[in-house]
């Protein structure tokens, strides 16, 4: 198992400042494997196994915990003398979390670190309830580097082959152990895209029009490096038979980019040093993601490689 050194370290720095640490991303891109790596190094600290309070809210171990009362209630009873050490995993799945949170800030000597699969943890009414005490993680797919050191590539492979590989798949983190196998990574990477919708998407956002939300991933997918706009996508729509508004286009945008299942860049206008929120341009998470949406078996590599490239921009915060 990869240890991803860059966001281990960012926990291990962060360890008992008086702030929520928030680890954020898109679904098994590895935030349940860094909290437990996390509590790996825990343990190596000689903190006691009983100070460590691990939870992760996609076991049916937590199914009884609705909503904060009961998360307040359970780590409150079972808190040790000392210091304790609060893991969350996919806390979002708990109704009104974050007041458990706030109130165990405030009322026994901890060190919290949540995890969650939407970008509602970093929403304004969040940090406002928090009164500003987050400190946010943010975790992408593999890098190239963190996959050509995992990915079980076949002998005699050059390094524009890996390259070729990872341009194709993407870096989810679980495709490593799928002995690349194109017919297994497919399934893997389709799964991911139908939780990911189903969960993040439909079902927080209690959308109807499924048929349209798929139409618009599609589009999305085959416009990579063009600038777009809600208009732009409405008329196409509307073209094609459907009687979708700007304003729903913005607001199912808007829904796909909260799952950080992909992310808008908007426009720069140079001369009058202004951001056109009109235009923008829109990347996905993960080429793999992209590619399975567009069509893995015939995948655009000019696309796909433009598309890597802002990821890795935002992976290096530049």
């Amino acid at each position: 198992m990869l240890k991803r050194e860059y966001y281990l370290n960012q926990l291990v720095e962060s360890k008992d400042l008086n702030l929520i640490k928030v680890i954020t991303g898109v679904r098994r891109s590895g935030k349940s494997t860094l909290l437990l790596q996390y509590r790996e190094y825990l343990i190596s600290q000689k903190i006691l196994d009983k100070n460590i309070i691990y939870m992760n809210f996609e076991s049916a171990k937590w199914y009884d915990i609705k909503d904060y009362k009961d998360l307040y209630n359970y780590i409150k009873e079972n808190i040790s003398e000392g210091k304790n050490y609060i893991l969350l995993d996919e806390v979002q799945n708990v109704e009104a979390w974050e007041k458990a949170v706030n109130s165990l800030l405030v009322d026994i000597d901890c060190d919290i670190y949540i995890t969650g699969s939407n970008a509602y943890l970093l929403s304004s009414e969040l940090t406002t309830l928090l009164a500003g005490r987050v400190l946010t993680i943010k975790i992408y797919p593999f890098s190239f580097k963190e996959f050509i050191e995992e990915y079980p590539f076949k002998e005699g492979e050059d390094k524009y082959d890996k390259f070729d590989k990872y341009l194709k798949f993407g870096g989810m983190p679980m495709l490593v152990n799928m002995n690349d196998n194109e017919d297994l990574i497919i399934n893997y990477l389709t799964d991911i895209k139908e939780v990911v919708l189903k969960k993040d998407v439909i079902g927080r956002n209690k959308i109807k029009d499924i048929v349209f939300l798929d139409n618009l991933i599609k589009y999305m997918a085959s416009c990579i490096g063009n600038l777009t706009t809600s208009n732009n996508i409405s008329e196409f729509m509307r073209k094609n038979g459907s009687t979708v508004t700007n304003e729903t286009v913005d607001s199912y945008l808007k829904m796909i980019e909260n799952a950080y299942f992909i992310y808008r860049v908007p426009r720069y206008e140079l001369k009058g040093k202004q951001l056109l929120k009109t235009q923008g341009k829109y990347y996905f998470v993960d080429n793999g993601l992209k590619n399975i949406v567009d069509g893995l078996s015939s995948y655009d590599s000019g696309s796909s490689l433009e598309n890597l490239i802002y990821i890795e921009l935002l992976r290096r915060r530049i």
